[in-house]
């Protein structure tokens, strides 16, 4: 008598291994990763870390010309495109390491191009 459950668990099992260094390669390349955001006028970057901490901004002189307020909403741009980038890298990654764990299921799609989750 066979046991198909049994023959999955075994195969999951087989795949942890591999799965857990990838997983493990994955982390540290996120812990590097770093996305950059650029303000509407362009004179305004910014950069976050994948868990969205500010590494750096860079404001060019020109937009010293800007008065308060404008230069307020040039770097709260700048720093919400930043990270929103680091978080979809995050998004992207985990998303590649999860559709291949071990048993995972790719999501179907919508018939729109995009998954279902």
């Amino acid at each position: 008598m066979t046991f198909p459950a049994l023959d999955r668990i075994e195969a999951l099992a087989r795949n942890l291994d591999g799965w857990q260094r990838e997983l493990g390669a994955r982390m540290a390349e996120l812990e590097q990763s770093s996305a950059e955001g650029v303000s509407d006028s362009g004179l305004v970057t910014v950069v976050a870390a994948a868990d969205g901490g500010i590494l750096s901004t860079d404001i060019n002189a020109r937009a010293m010309r800007f008065d308060s307020y404008t230069l307020a909403e040039e770097i709260t741009s700048a720093a919400n495109r930043a990270q929103e980038a680091a978080a979809a890298r995050v998004r992207e990654i985990v998303g590649e390491v999860m559709g291949n764990a071990p048993g995972a299921e790719r999501p179907a799609d919508d018939g729109y191009g995009h998954d279902r989750y």
